[in-house]
């Protein structure tokens, strides 16, 4: 009898990630990539993550289903929102924040610290849209930079499965 096993030690990511550098907010990002790509990213929901010490750091997520072409846009800033219910508050150490509370932001992906956004692209045609898509995207002159991310060379790719 034949012995089967299930290799799971590898993950594999199924969807195209592109890098944004750019100096807007996240709403006047979301704002012109829609203009741009036609589409309607909108807000739908907070993803809390466990990246620091015991702290929970929360990250926008915005998403669009483009049913005719079959692709789902997700669009997440790499730097976290803040939120001061879930700051950090030094009270018992005598130092020079005593007593205040201090805010802290974490990096989605802490090895890219220059992309500010991320936009992933999943779907059965994203692979036959992903180059239009980019280009399309090169055209904000808000913009500064513009990278595809292979996701499996990432040592925190673990925080892009939500």
């Amino acid at each position: 009898m034949a012995k089967h096993v299930l290799n799971n030690s590898k993950e594999e990511f199924n969807f195209f990630l592109i890098g944004i550098t750019c100096s807007l907010n996240q709403y006047e990002m979301v704002s012109l990539i829609n203009n741009c790509l036609q589409i309607d990213l909108s807000l739908n929901s907070f993803i809390d993550l466990n990246l620091k010490k015991d702290k929970i750091f929360t990250f926008s997520l915005f998403t669009f289903l483009d049913e005719g072409l079959r692709i789902e846009y997700v669009f997440i800033p790499n730097l976290s929102n803040f939120e001061s219910q879930k700051a950090l508050n030094v009270i018992n150490e005598k130092n020079l924040f005593n007593n205040q509370v201090i805010e802290e932001q974490a990096r989605l992906l802490y090895e890219l610290p220059k992309t500010d956004y991320l936009i992933m692209l999943k779907g059965e045609e994203v692979f036959n849209y992903r180059l239009k898509i980019s280009e399309q995207l090169k055209k904000i002159n808000a913009i500064i930079q513009l990278q595809n991310i292979e996701p499996n060379n990432l040592p925190s790719k673990r925080n892009l499965i939500f």
